[in-house]
């Protein structure tokens, strides 16, 4: 993590769809003044040679629990600080509903402290629940959870949530939905197996984001009308809106999304609606970006490097690896007039990236 707020880079710049290659980006007080040629550039500060390597905004991780073996609710900056390493200068705490309400009210705490001291790259909090559907998020022997107003609103009060996760067909979500859209909060419809009609209704509601595509996500308990055809799941129906951005965790052994669905969904959607998340929860290291746990599978142990790597890996080019690390997220959260690109005028959160994918360097505001 480099800490001066003055310099100029020299590298191939990712930036509007393009690598500007032998390029330079000329910063002061932390805000990008010259992004171009290298010739052309004003040299401002120190110089930093990163010729050969990628100099991409820095990822935004808008859905990671834990970093390492430490959760966020447990330490929030110890696991804003193991991401950073790794080229992550905005990320967004998750936390699953299991924590109860009580403990995510404690752990949003945490979030906001260090938001307000000393962690800039912690951008909110992300709720993961608490209104999933029973099959893809609570446990057999609980019962569902009626979204009744005073238990979440305490949740979404605090102004440190960006976004929501929450499943269409539970009962309530409707008017949940308003009050996400009222407080200025994304939401985001997963753990679901709403069916079509149901999909469509939470998208025209104003829901902007699926919660990673293709997990924990499923069909609508009916059966296909007639045998040899398939009923449109959750996944199908969320595809059909035009309006909505897909996370994708995209690990190195297609555990989470299958190489040829993500080449698919990419045909369908195409670059700019996919966000690249880690899902990383915590979990002893070891071989592979893949938490398992009694042969179930629990989460990742992605970072943002491994997850563009493996993007790349999938058949992503280098600008549209930018667009789904860094730029769409910003779009989503509604900072991208600040983040998510190397512009000028913009935070010069840059990462600097050798050609396989190795952090050289993180450079924040």
């Amino acid at each position: 993590m480099e800490h001066t707020n003055t310099y100029t880079l020299y590298g191939d710049i990712v930036t509007g769809g393009c690598i500007i290659e032998n390029g330079a980006v000329a910063v002061r007080d932390g805000r990008i003044l010259y992004v171009g040629p290298m010739e052309h550039a004003p040299i401002i500060g120190p110089v930093q040679d990163w010729t050969g390597a990628y100099l991409l905004p820095g990822f935004i991780d808008i859905h990671c629990h834990a970093g390492g073996e430490i959760w966020c609710h447990e330490d929030p900056r110890a696991v804003a600080a193991y991401h950073l390493q790794h080229g992550t200068t905005g990320l967004c705490c998750t936390f699953y509903r299991d924590l109860g309400m009580d403990g995510i009210l404690a752990a949003q705490e945490k979030v906001k402290a260090a938001m307000m001291e000393d962690t800039p790259s912690i951008l909110g909090v992300h709720l993961e629940g608490p209104y999933l559907n029973p099959r893809y998020g609570s446990k057999p022997s609980e019962k569902p959870i009626a979204a009744v107003r005073e238990e979440y609103m305490p949740l979404l009060e605090t102004g440190i949530v960006r976004h929501v996760t929450f499943a269409p067909e539970v009962d309530g979500t409707e008017d949940f939905l308003a009050d996400l859209l009222r407080l200025g909060i994304v939401g985001s419809i997963g753990h679901s197996a709403a069916s079509y009609e149901k999909v469509r209704r939470a998208a025209e509601g104003g829901a902007r984001c699926v919660t990673h595509l293709y997990d924990a996500t499923g069909a609508s308990i009916a059966p296909a009308r007639w045998d040899g055809t398939i009923e449109a799941d959750f996944n199908a129906a969320a595809l059909l809106c035009d309006d909505l951005f897909y996370e994708i965790i995209c690990d190195s052994m297609g555990v989470h999304v299958r190489r040829e669905i993500l080449q698919l969904t990419k045909k369908l959607v195409g670059p700019a609606r996919i966000i690249g998340i880690t899902d990383a929860c915590g979990g002893p290291g070891g071989s592979g970006d893949v938490n398992f746990e009694d042969g179930e599978l629990m989460g990742s142990k992605l970072t943002m490097d491994k997850v563009a790597k493996n993007f790349y890996a999938a058949g992503f080019s280098i600008p549209e690896i930018a667009m789904v690390t860094a730029g769409n997220a910003a779009r989503l959260l509604g900072i991208y007039q600040d983040r998510g690109s190397i512009d000028i005028g913009k935070r010069a959160d840059i990462v600097a990236l050798a050609k396989d994918f190795t952090v050289q360097c993180v450079y924040m505001a």
